[in-house]
């Protein structure tokens, strides 16, 4: 089969939420996809004396000798990855059974593809916290291809992508690697490099994944206090309002200066 999709699932956690999410990918209506679980050394080892012993030949497992962090563990799955698409997926999250059939449907020529995106909590429950009824405002309204600097515009007024969601064309994807000096906004880093490199969205409204969220993730308003997410997200957008001039792109510039959506975020983080 021409088009495939190598799913890879970077490890650290609770094994009940991996092994929902690697049902999750079992139960795809498309057999176009192989699962490569990352095991980043993680002290429980039910993960490892499971699937190191599942006799699955779309499943691969592998742990790490020793612990190298969620950044490494991401551009380790970049180098793993040969299919001509991959997603790295969150080990908590969980795919519809139309994920793979729907990504490998649409996605065409474009450079990454965004789903529609179903929130969940830890129990699995669909909800909508204010960060995602945001980025439902913010995100197209129908299907589309987006590129260049009306993309990168509106991701700068505020990011409606989901990193773990994205499907990638393995060969744009290959040509980056993820920033350890960041510890949130990696993806964002890498996104709008590849769209000022001229890579293309497909954005697909149909709702293939869940995201969970939970109150103390990295994403979340507990984070958001201790202002990591947004002395990260000051300087990020700042470097890329200065590369955005650069090429003249002074609309996506204008709005990487003033990030609305982050700064409303930081403000009612203190509230």
């Amino acid at each position: 089969m021409k088009n495939r999709i190598d799913i890879i699932i970077p490890y650290w956690g609770e094994f009940s939420l991996l092994k929902q999410a690697v049902d999750s990918v079992l139960e795809q209506t498309s057999d176009a996809w192989h699962l490569t679980i990352l095991d980043d050394h993680y002290p429980d080892e039910t993960a490892k004396n499971y699937y190191s012993k599942i006799n699955d030949k779309r499943i691969t497992y592998i742990r790490h000798r020793k612990n190298i962090g969620i950044t490494n563990n991401f551009n380790y799955a970049i180098k793993h990855v040969s299919a001509p698409f991959c997603v790295i997926m969150g080990c908590d999250d969980k795919l519809l059974p139309n994920y793979v059939e729907t990504a490998l449907k649409n996605i065409n020529e474009a450079d990454f593809y965004q789903p529609g995106v179903q929130v969940i909590d830890a129990k699995s429950n669909t909800y909508l916290p204010l960060v995602d009824k945001i980025k439902r405002l913010l995100h197209p309204k129908k299907t589309c291809v987006l590129a260049g600097e009306k993309l990168a515009t509106s991701l700068c007024h505020g990011n409606w992508l989901y990193f773990p969601s994205i499907v990638w064309r393995t060969s744009t994807l290959k040509k980056y690697s993820f920033d350890p000096r960041y510890k949130i906004l990696q993806d964002v880093i890498i996104e709008l490099t590849m769209i000022i490199d001229g890579a293309s969205l497909c954005f697909d409204s149909t709702e293939t994944f869940q995201y969970r969220r939970f109150a103390d993730s990295l994403s979340s308003k507990e984070k958001s206090k201790n202002g990591i997410r947004f002395n990260e997200e000051k300087e990020v957008y700042n470097d890329f309002a200065n590369k955005f001039k650069s090429i003249n792109w002074n609309k996506a510039s204008f709005a990487a200066k003033t990030r609305i959506t982050s700064r409303a975020h930081s403000l009612l983080s203190k509230l």
